[in-house]
């Protein structure tokens, strides 16, 4: 069979073409497109590359031109086609002058630090002035645009990821302060936080499920996986190292290891990271030393961490004491670079290609990265790096790789008693359409955290999606949440492709009033196809009785010949039905309300107010539940954009009112 041409787009970063690498780029239709297959043309990009150049007195060079650069890939010289000057400044990164966007990704250079505590590598003493420098750094030279993540080393437990890529450097400092280690627990199975469901969704009958379990110490740390047997060695410490090396080929932008151990990691490793363009800060967290059995102050000046992180094109701190000097020269060291282009010919073929940059001063040092691999495609990938490639669709505010967006909400259908509510995450998916997940067998992965980012669940599932193809199909989960804001991140991604779609949706959950009228999430369907429910069952845990709620329970009366309308609507829909339970506190049996149902339409764009009408057909009650309203909407001509709908509810006569707001996109 003669394998298809795929188009490849004219642009890549550092380490390898990130978008091409994860299978996610876009085909001419806004689809993303599968993995090229195994031959295939290479094609032009160019490649980019961060060089960073030091001074004889040690401070950055930022005065030079392209052509003061001379670049070699493979002993061969390059033509430096793009050129661009990056300096920190109190507002951010000043960029000169500016690459054009067909060359760069926005944001593609942006500075990323992982911050990484090797706990097992230091002792108490080396762990808190770890801490010390980690603050001290995030407090004072964070810039905007900078994105910052957080893992490291448990002596037990191995590596963690505390926190992904984010901008919310509160979250980083708050995991930074409470980085104690959960103690081992022989029943549970360990994961990087995500619990398998080992069952087919949706087949009638299937319940085998494995124990309830997660990923997450009390501080919602993520363990990965092959981590979790206690008693780790060093030589478990560097193979993991190994393999985050090889996760940060995928990575874009100028990314930076700040490292603290004391661990004589040699520069195979440095070289390791430098191929990925990563530059690697080494602290030293060991001021000490044994001498005729007394421990004695001792700053390691001559280290193999002084190596390997010149190897990466990184710097060495042996003083791990000087707390402001360190976060001072690792924002001048990370702050001022160049970025060089020049165009390569990308095969698919995982090959490795060595990189020397030289410039014309003598007295000037150039630190870049030793060389660089070729993208591979998603099949080639390793369990762990397809790991971590989930944990930055889930965790990471701009993944890598660029999944396709979908509809997503979380809806509080009916109360469950205090202090816990009863939410349903529920998504629209076109399987098989440009804008959906491809019909193939993919996981489902759902997170919910709760306003202080604690995990309040984390479950994966299986499932073939072949049987729903050209369907929509509105999977739900439905389990307890607390009061308060709750976060969740919906993924679906393709088993053999790598093909990803995120959907993201945020709800404050209130608290149940003692008296009044409670309005639950309102359900609004549009005309159309009927959808196709999956509810995605949760595992019990072995002594516990398996209560499960379906979608119906809480919206019954449904009509046919219509659908939920998930978070969006098309343009010129005239008419919507609205299923509303709501509950009247405190309950009288014999009360016969009479209630008004009134709407408006309200811009997020410019606070307009378009009243609309709220037709009441039906209201009925339920034993043991909340009421129902069931009513037509009748909108006007809207105008595609962002909308809220709210909805009021006035019990006449008793004196009761209450009302609730959905958003709505009009595409």
């Amino acid at each position: 069979m003669i394998p298809m041409k795929r188009r490849i787009p004219v642009f890549a970063t550092v380490g390898l073409p990130l978008i091409i690498a994860l299978g996610l780029w876009s085909s001419p239709q806004g689809r993303p497109q599968q993995q090229p297959p195994l031959h295939y043309e290479a094609a032009a990009i160019v490649k980019l590359v961060p060089v960073r150049v030091l001074g004889a007195d040690g401070r950055p060079v930022i005065d030079l031109r392209k052509e003061d650069f001379i670049l070699y890939e493979d002993g061969q010289k390059k033509t430096i086609t793009e050129f661009e000057v990056h300096t920190i400044t109190e507002a951010g990164m000043a960029v000169s002058p500016e690459l054009p966007a067909a060359v760069k990704p926005a944001a593609a250079m942006n500075r990323k630090f992982f911050l990484f505590l090797d706990v097992m590598g230091s002792d108490l003493e080396g762990r808190q002035k770890a801490v010390a420098v980690a603050r001290q750094f995030l407090d004072t030279q964070i810039r905007p645009g900078d994105e910052v993540g957080l893992l490291g080393f448990y002596s037990g437990s191995g590596l963690f990821i505390r926190e992904y890529l984010t901008t919310d450097i509160g979250r980083v400092l708050k995991a930074v302060a409470t980085l104690t280690e959960p103690p081992p627990s022989p029943e549970e199975v360990v994961t990087y936080g995500v619990t398998d469901v080992p069952t087919k969704v949706g087949a009638p009958g299937a319940r085998n499920f494995e124990p309830d379990r997660g990923g997450f110490d009390p501080h919602g740390t993520v363990i990965i996986p092959g981590s979790a047997a206690f008693g780790r060695k060093p030589e478990d410490f560097v193979d993991r190292l190994k393999d985050i090396a090889e996760v940060f080929k995928t990575i874009p932008g100028n990314k930076s290891l700040i490292l603290f151990t004391s661990q004589p990691l040699g520069p195979g490793i440095g070289k390791l990271f430098g191929a990925t363009g990563t530059a690697v800060y080494a602290i030293n967290t060991q001021d000490w030393w044994i001498k005729s059995g007394v421990k004695l102050k001792h700053i390691w000046w001559e280290h193999p961490l002084k190596a390997m992180a010149a190897a990466s094109g990184g710097n060495y701190f042996a003083d791990i004491n000087q707390v402001t000097a360190i976060s001072q020269d690792l924002q001048a060291l990370t702050g001022n670079f160049y970025v060089l282009g020049y165009y390569v010919k990308e095969s698919w073929e995982g090959k490795y290609h060595k990189i020397r940059v030289e410039v014309a001063r003598p007295d000037a040092r150039v630190l870049v990265q030793d060389g660089y691999s070729e993208a591979q495609p998603f099949a080639q990938m390793t369990d762990f790096e397809k790991d971590i490639q989930l944990l930055d669709l889930i965790w990471s505010e701009n993944p890598v790789s660029s999944p396709l967006p979908v509809a997503a909400e979380i809806l509080v259908p009916a109360p469950a008693g205090e202090p816990n509510l009863q939410a349903c995450l529920l998504a629209h998916l076109d399987v098989g359409a440009k804008t959906g997940p491809p019909a193939s067998k993919s996981e489902i992965v759902i997170l919910l955290r709760d306003k202080d980012g604690a995990q309040v669940l984390s479950r994966r599932w299986t499932v073939d999606l072949k049987q729903y193809d050209g369907r929509f199909l509105l999977p739900y989960l439905i389990t307890p949440v607390p009061p308060g804001a709750c976060d969740a991140r919906l993924v679906v991604r393709d088993l053999g492709s790598g093909e990803a779609c995120v959907g993201r949706a945020r709800i404050n959950v209130p608290a149940t009033p003692e008296e009044g009228i409670v309005l639950f999430s309102p359900l609004l369907l549009e005309p159309g196809p009927e959808a196709v429910f999956m509810n995605l069952p949760v595992p019990h845990k072995a002594k516990e009785k398996a209560v499960e709620s379906s979608f119906i329970e809480f919206y019954p009366m449904m009509p046919k010949g219509c659908h939920p309308v998930v978070s969006e609507m098309a343009a010129g829909t005239e008419r919507l039905t609205l299923v509303l339970p709501f509950e009247l506190l405190p309950p009288r049996p014999e009360d016969r309300p009479i209630l008004s149902v009134t709407g408006k339409l309200i811009s997020r764009k410019d606070g307009v107010q378009s009243p609309i009408e709220i037709r009441v057909h039906d209201h009925k009650a339920f034993a043991g539940k909340p009421d129902i309203l069931v009513a037509d909407v009748l909108l006007p001509v809207i105008a595609p954009g962002q909308y809220d709908i709210e909805i009021t509810v006035e019990d006449i006569g008793n004196d009761r009112r209450a009302s609730i707001r959905e958003p709505l996109a009009v595409r």
